[in-house]
């Protein structure tokens, strides 16, 4: 009789950590591949990309810009397109990092000329 109970016991304890197991795996696949999502994803980024009607206005680009954008890239090849897409968002990355940079060292140039120039008070 308590060597039943043992298996019992050993059998929750499997079936437990086989649960347990499972779940954590399937944490890791992401959930647009449980439904299929990915594939019709791929399929749509596969074409030339266009500009989501959410993404204009405020944060993104204007229907004028993405006019122009399509106007500059007309004629072009489906890897030209491609080519070029991601040199102007690397081009509008690298702005932007370096407006950061620059905005970044005005606190820095004052508080050198602050430690540098400012009189402490102290008489020499």
């Amino acid at each position: 009789r308590i060597r039943q109970r043992l298996l019992v016991h050993k059998m929750k304890v499997s079936i437990f950590t086989l649960l347990a197991l499972l779940s954590a795996a399937s944490a890791f696949v992401p959930t647009s591949m449980r439904s299929g999502q990915l594939h019709r994803a791929i399929q749509a980024n596969s074409r030339a990309p266009r500009v989501a009607p959410l993404q204009m206005g405020l944060f993104g680009k204007t229907q004028a810009e993405v006019d122009q954008m399509e106007k500059e890239m007309e004629g072009m090849s489906e890897q030209e397109r491609l080519n070029y897409i991601s040199w102007k968002q690397t081009s509008n990355e690298a702005d932007v990092m370096t407006y950061a940079s620059l905005l970044t060292c005005i606190p820095l140039a004052y508080f050198l000329w602050l430690g540098l120039l400012a009189d402490n008070g102290a008489d020499i």
